[in-house]
């Protein structure tokens, strides 16, 4: 009898390792990157807010926190990257790269000095969908 095909761990492997390790830079980051010229419009909705008390589980509700958090910080890039991840993680890989393009123009028309972690991670997400892209013959 034959055995149905299985993805061996070790292929999946460095790309999952990649993505907890940024989702702990991101997390680390983000508690640390409010600035006092990203005023929120509620004390509640910081832009940080995306992954707190992030449960893998309700990913569909984190996603639902995180659009309210993008869409209270329009101007800001961390919203962006939070919830590029979340959709990441949703399997929402077309949806998480736009969320990272703009972020990353977001991050570049600032006039001030940039974050160079979120510039960092933007960068190894922008070359992960790019080789995503061009691995299913789209770029």
């Amino acid at each position: 009898m034959l055995r149905p095909a299985r993805a061996d761990w070790r292929s999946t492997w460095p790309q999952s390792a990649l993505l907890i390790g940024v989702l702990l830079l991101t997390i680390q980051a983000c508690k640390k990157a409010e600035s006092p010229q990203a005023a929120s419009p509620s004390p509640q909705v910081t832009t940080s807010s995306c992954l707190e008390n992030l449960n893998l589980e309700r990913l569909d509700k984190a996603l639902e926190q995180c659009n309210a958090v993008v869409a209270s910080h329009p101007d800001n890039p961390v919203p962006l990257t939070d919830r590029s991840l979340i959709q990441t993680l949703m399997g929402r890989d077309d949806e998480a790269c736009a969320d990272v393009s703009q972020a990353i123009s977001l991050l570049n028309s600032r006039n001030k000095s940039k974050d160079p972690l979120l510039k960092h991670e933007l960068e190894v997400r922008q070359q992960s969908c790019k080789h995503r892209a061009t691995s299913a013959g789209n770029g």
